[in-house]
This record gives C-alpha cells, sequence and structure tokens, in this order.
C-alpha cells in the first residue's frame, strides 16, 4: 500500500489553526478535549506495515510500535504532548510509528497518567517505572533506550533523564525533546502560537501542578541537574510560544558539557512532527531526529526483545 501523498504545509497549518484554537481552549473540559484529540489523529495516517502491539510498561498500558523493526539492539520510550492534561498513544502513534519507521527500533508509547486527575509527581513516577519494565520484562539494557517526548512529553522525557542519571546511575542512549515544555512555572511571552495559548498553557501547568512545589526541579526539569545527560536533540520552532524555553534549555544543557544537536525551525509549528505523515518538513525533521539516534545508539548488546501479543 502506498503512503498517502504529502499535503502543502500552508494548507495544513490553515486547517490546523482553526482546529487547535477551538480544542486547545482553557475553557473546554480537559475529556472533550482529548476526546477531540484523538479522533483527529485518525486523519493522520501510518507508514505501511506498521505493527502496533498494547502491553502494560511499570502498571501503564503502552503501545509497542515496529515498522519493519530488524534485530538490532535499541527501544525508544516515547512520551506523548498534551500539556500533561491531554494526549494519548492514539494522539501520537502516527508521530511514533514514522520514528520506529526511522530507527528501525520498536517505539513504546506510554499512556502515563494525566492531570488534574493525577497531578504531578504522577506522570513522571509513571516513566520512570516504564524504563524500569523495559529492562526488567523486554530485555533492553539502560543503555540502549532512548528517551524521548514532544511539548510536557519531553519535560517528562527530560526529568526523567535527571532522576535516572543522578538517582540510580542509569544513563539513556539519547535524549530526544521536540519543544519541551522544561519550565511551566513560567508564563509565555506571546498570546498564543498557531497549535496553543497562553491561557491554556496557564491551566495545564495549575492542574499539572496540583498541590505540588512550583520549583520542584521535577516540576522544572530546566532547573534540575543538566550534567552528565546522554546525547540530546532538541528541537524547537521560532514561533512557538516555548520557542523562548528552549533556546534557554539549550544554552544551558551546552554550559553543562552535554552533547547537543539544536534544531530551530522557521516554518513548522509547536510539535508539528505529530503531522509527519502529511507535511514533507514534518517528516524531513524525524528523519533527522533517527539519524541522530541512530548515530548516537549505545553498542551495548540487549537481550532478544519480545514482541507483545497484537489486540
Amino acid at each position: 500500500m502506498r503512503p498517502p501523498p504529502m499535503l502543502p504545509l500552508p494548507l495544513v497549518r490553515a486547517a490546523l489553526h482553526p482546529f487547535y484554537r477551538a480544542t486547545f481552549h482553557h475553557r473546554m473540559p480537559w475529556r472533550a478535549q482529548r476526546a477531540l484529540l484523538n479522533a483527529a489523529a485518525r486523519l493522520q495516517p501510518l507508514p505501511p506495515d506498521t505493527s502496533v502491539g498494547t502491553l502494560l510498561l511499570g502498571g501503564r498500558p503502552t503501545e509497542r510500535i515496529d515498522v519493519g523493526a530488524g534485530p538490532v539492539a535499541g527501544a525508544v520510550l516515547y512520551l506523548h504532548g498534551g500539556g500533561y492534561t491531554v494526549g494519548s498513544p492514539a494522539s501520537h502513534r502516527s508521530l511514533a510509528a514514522h520514528l520506529a519507521r526511522h530507527t528501525g527500533r520498536p517505539v513504546y508509547l506510554l499512556d502515563y497518567r494525566l492531570a488534574p486527575e493525577h497531578p504531578f509527581p504522577a506522570a513522571l513516577e509513571d516513566t520512570l517505572a516504564a524504563f524500569a519494565a523495559l529492562t526488567a520484562t523486554e530485555g533492553h539494557a539502560p543503555g540502549s533506550i532512548v528517551l524521548a517526548g514532544d511539548s510536557a512529553g519531553g519535560a517528562i522525557a527530560l526529568a526523567a533523564a535527571q532522576q535516572l542519571v543522578a538517582g540510580q546511575g542509569q544513563r539513556p542512549s539519547a535524549l530526544a525533546l521536540i519543544s519541551p515544555w522544561a519550565n511551566p512555572a513560567e508564563v509565555a511571552e506571546r498570546r498564543r502560537d498557531l497549535v496553543v495559548s497562553r491561557q491554556w498553557g496557564l491551566a495545564c501547568a495549575a492542574a499539572y501542578l496540583g498541590d505540588g512545589d512550583p520549583s520542584d526541579p521535577r516540576y522544572v526539569p530546566h532547573a534540575g541537574p543538566l550534567a552528565g545527560l546522554p546525547p540530546t536533540y532538541l528541537h524547537t520552532n521560532t514561533r512557538e510560544l516555548l520557542y523562548g524555553q528552549c533556546r534557554d534549555l539549550a544554552v544551558s544543557l551546552r554550559r553543562s558539557g552535554v552533547p547537543l544537536r539544536y534544531v530551530e525551525s522557521p516554518s513548522l509549528w509547536h510539535a508539528a512532527q505529530a503531522q509527519a505523515g502529511l507535511v514533507r518538513e514534518a517528516a524531513e525533521s524525524l528523519r533527522d531526529i533517527a539519524a541522530f539516534l541512530t548515530e548516537n545508539w549505545s553498542a551495548e548488546p540487549s537481550a532478544p526483545r519480545k514482541r507483545p501479543s497484537q489486540t
């Protein structure tokens, strides 16, 4: 089966703007936002020969996505974006599948707990439990696992890597951070971008924090320990609300001695890689991320990987 043709970037941008403006509205109930996001995700195609299996990682539902993965060591644990309050494996299945295709390795898409029902640090705890399960039950060595995510998911991936390196002495193979929301305590200067608004961000940040401490480095991973982190790919867009945050994070990572590939896009939008099956520029961005991960993958062998039963 041939993949669908790519669409012009301006056309997709014009179609997404009213959808995101209505869906990511601070007065829209969280459950309604989640339902709309999952429904729209059905329009985002998967690569041919995509295999989606289901399993539990650390007690949380997870999708393992393979697209012609070969017998090579390594895996990606992917944390979806959505302001810590929305998003799911369904909303990010296409992104994960294209990443699996380009890396030739399985991508595990974690259904971590969402706020406000489960505020900080629930999502981080789920991620750490999933990472431990990948080593204990899926046969992946810690040094062969990439932590990746977009927006809130990118921040969770960063916070998890900090905990693993500093607290447990386990260094992931690499980090792939797509517009990470690494400081939810910071108020954006701009009112909105194509995808999200400042008001929506404030609502999400408050829902995620709950009764927590806004200065906790696990909530604000940009303020956490950066030295010793694995090679990191950081992507941002010059017209998004998080551009300043991502630019500052890149400076901090370099100052801490973290091997970094930092990419700014003037044409894409926040977490546009979710549309990699529709927009050529988004697909090229994911290929660049995959190339970085492949170059930096740990040579440490892992046990044979187990494929979950299809459901």
